[in-house]
């Protein structure tokens, strides 16, 4: 790491640091322009994927403006089917303003012009002709009757005629009475259907003439409308039917108020209305929505009800739109647990990505037009998730065909080493923070070592090391010092370690008390120290666990205490057969194995999983079939072949320091404590200060081996060909008894 005095003279980081390989997926997976090339971003918590995608994100949108506004609209021809418009972005308002203002300037043109004088002229004058050419009718068949004899009388049938005098019927015959009666009724008829006609010719002129206003009126600022918006048709189209729709209904813009409530429906002028369903007017870059609620409306929109005395209304107007709406023409940024937890959200996404067209779910009444899916999905989650939807789901990796894997270590090197020093610097000019010492940062670097479990590793969990140094920002705060020192970084990891730590303590009171037996003084046959990683949440702790070996004449092989009382995992199981193998090859060439070898984790009352105890677990049983005992002030850990030949096994810092722990309580003493561990296990060994202090000093010791009999070597104090000859001497023993009792 490059030398400085504190982390102020250093440039923040500004770039991602040790996702190489993630960054060069990412940047492909956005420009390929093809829709069943969306992105699925792998990762464990902490190393930055979110953070990452939505920050590429931002600089990809910067060169994509292709998102539109969307409208919807009111089909005049089929009302149950909306239309949906699109416009350039931020036209939709203007669009929307524009409709508004037509409908309001024509509800007070049409009144004004149905209300002008010139009008009412007009119209009186013809209804005044009506009324002469109707009175002349009705004065001429009055005057014909009056000289027949009859006057003309209005009732609640129509006209009749009844004679002037009562003894006309006296005076002529009853023959020519009816006949003159008969001819004036058929006049009256006649006169009755002409009147009707004028009334009809009065009534179509009328409409003739209030179109010819209405056009008068409305035509204008259709036309004007229509020019603005002339090189969209479905707008066109749209405004061509308002206009006809307005004609064939002026009345609903002269009549008052009172009268549209008495004779109309209250939402009568919706259709009208245009739902402004996505405004980009503020999205100058392509849109980035994250939906972190992906239920099936929040993400395809919904349609809104009414309920009234249980009947269910709705109209175009409660159309609302969902994320992938919103983010059409950009990118939308879905987190796979969350989707996954909505099972309808994930087919329908998986159904839209397939057809391009983003559909929205209505219950009744109204099918919205859909919109033309546009846009790059970026879903976030595990590699376990990933896992299962490419084993068990088909369409998965048809529709998500870019697969962006964050490590969660990268090499430790200079610059590594460099970019962690930088990040403490860009956290502490983002927060405000106190700057950190070198050693300080050395620190950190070293605890990143112990998260990933390897000196030739740094993590990646960058929210890990930012909870370091913002706790011992605090602490330099709290003593009020310049920067932040090395010590302030132990502090702040002791501090959460005192927060976590109940367990460990429990146990060790446990074994304080002896309530857990364990030694660390003498030897003991068939017993061993083995070494166990305790889980708890995030946090980890070692702790030795005592493990026994019993052997007896029989042909049992080996038994597992533990999986006969099924507290055995597969793994487990799986060793203890490895150790058979071994034995198998090392002592039964000659005769078979004739042995009763139990093994058992003492005082253990959960499940037992793992290989690490294998090695433990045969330097046990060598020991009891040859008689030779255990140093118990030697811990082992280490997982085996059938060949003896000694794996990597996990969790080796925290139990290596457990024993150590214990070791420690109980007093250190020169070269008297130790831990056997694998040899290629060493560079995974990131030790306390303390602890490389005391090993320095001699206080506590490390064995790295690479085979069992290294192991056998150091824990019995005898070469491992003198061990192997009792065990055969052993096994020759039970194999001549097994004869004399079979004989």
């Amino acid at each position: 790491m490059q030398k400085f005095k504190n982390t102020s003279e250093i440039e923040p980081l500004r770039d991602f640091l040790g996702q190489d390989r993630a960054i060069t997926a990412m940047e492909l997976g956005l420009r390929i322009d093809n829709p069943a090339y969306n992105i699925y971003v792998a990762g464990n918590p902490g190393t930055g994927k979110s953070t990452y995608s939505l920050k590429v994100l931002k600089e990809h949108a910067k060169n994509k403006n292709n998102h539109k506004d969307w409208c919807y609209v009111y089909n005049f021809e089929n009302p149950r089917e909306p239309i949906v418009i699109s416009l350039e972005r931020g036209k939709g308002k203007d669009f929307k303003e524009d409709i508004e203002e037509m409908i309001d300037k024509l509800f007070e043109e049409i009144r004004e012009a149905f209300d002008s004088e010139e009008y009412e002229v007009n119209k009186n004058t013809m209804l005044e002709e009506y009324e002469i050419e109707k009175e002349n009718l009705v004065k001429k068949i009055k005057n014909y009757g009056k000289s027949k004899g009859f006057k003309l009388k209005s009732s609640k049938v129509g006209m009749v005629f009844v004679p002037l005098n009562e003894n006309f019927e006296d005076e002529v015959s009853s023959e020519e009475f009816f006949k003159i009666k008969k001819e004036l009724e058929n006049m009256a008829i006649k006169v009755v259907y002409q009147i009707r006609e004028i009334e009809e010719n009065i009534k179509s002129i009328m409409i003739e003439i209030e179109d010819e206003v209405g056009k008068i009126v409305v035509d204008p600022h259709i036309e004007e409308l229509k020019e603005k918006y002339k090189d969209n048709d479905k707008i066109i189209n749209y405004i061509n039917s308002i206009r006809e729709d307005i004609l064939k209904n002026l009345e609903l813009f002269y009549l008052e108020d009172e009268d549209i409530k008495e004779f109309y429906s209250k939402d009568c002028f919706l259709k009208y209305v245009v739902n402004l369903f996505v405004d980009n007017q503020n999205n100058e870059c392509a849109p980035i929505i994250v939906e972190s609620n992906p239920s099936p409306s929040n993400l395809f929109g919904k349609v809104e009800y009414d309920y009234n005395s249980g009947n269910i209304k709705t109209d175009f107007t409660k159309i609302f739109s969902g994320s992938l709406q919103k983010a059409n023409g950009g990118y939308l940024v879905l987190y796979a647990q969350q989707l996954l937890s909505y099972p309808l959200s994930w087919e329908l996404l998986k159904r839209a990505i397939q057809s391009q067209k983003i559909p929205i779910e209505a219950k009744v009444s109204i099918e919205p037009e859909e919109i033309p899916l546009n846009l790059k999905i970026i879903l976030i989650g595990s590699n376990y998730i990933y896992n299962v939807l490419y084993r068990h789901d088909n369409d998965f990796s048809k529709y998500f065909k870019i697969f962006v894997d964050f490590d969660n270590e990268m090499n430790r090197n200079e610059a590594t080493e460099n970019g962690i020093a930088k990040f403490i610097a860009y956290q502490c000019e983002k927060n405000n923070f106190k700057h950190f010492t070198y050693d300080a940062v050395e620190d950190i670097i070293k605890q990143s070592t112990r998260i990933v479990g390897s000196k030739k590793k740094l993590s990646t969990d960058f929210n890990k090391l930012l909870e370091i140094i913002t706790e011992a920002n605090v602490f330099a705060q709290i003593e009020n010092k310049e920067f932040v020192e090395k010590y302030h970084v132990k502090k702040a990891i002791n501090e959460k370690h005192k927060r976590l730590n109940k367990i460990e303590n429990k146990i060790d009171e446990f074994m304080d008390n002896n309530t857990i037996i364990i030694d660390t003084k003498g030897s003991k046959v068939g017993v061993i120290n083995g070494l166990s990683v305790y889980s708890m949440g995030e946090y980890s702790f070692g702790r030795p666990s005592r493990i026994s070996v019993t052997t007896s004449m029989g042909n049992k092989g080996l038994i597992n205490i533990e999986r006969e009382a099924k507290m055995s995992g597969p793994i487990h199981n799986k060793s203890v057969l490895i150790l058979q193998g071994y034995l198998t090859e090392n002592f039964a060439q000659e005769y078979p194995l004739s042995v009763n070898a139990y093994i058992c984790f003492e005082q253990s009352y959960g499940g037992i999983e793992g290989d690490s105890a294998t090695l433990a677990e045969l330097c046990a049983l060598l020991s009891s079939l040859s008689g030779i005992p255990i140093k118990q002030n030697i811990a082992i850990t280490g997982s085996l072949n059938q060949k003896g030949e000694i794996q990597v096994v996990g969790g080796i810092t925290e139990k290596v320091e457990g024993f150590y722990n214990i070791c420690k309580k109980r007093g250190l003493k020169d070269k008297a404590y130790g831990v056997i561990l694998p040899k290629d296990n060493m560079d995974n060994l990131i030790l306390t200060d303390e602890m490389e202090e005391d090993i320095s000093k001699g206080k506590f010791n490390i064995y790295p081996v690479s085979k069992i009999e290294e192991s056998v070597e150091i824990l019995m104090d005898k070469m491992f060909e003198d061990v192997k000859v009792l065990v055969k001497r052993k096994l020759d023993a039970y194999n001549k008894s097994k004869d004399i009792n079979n004989k």
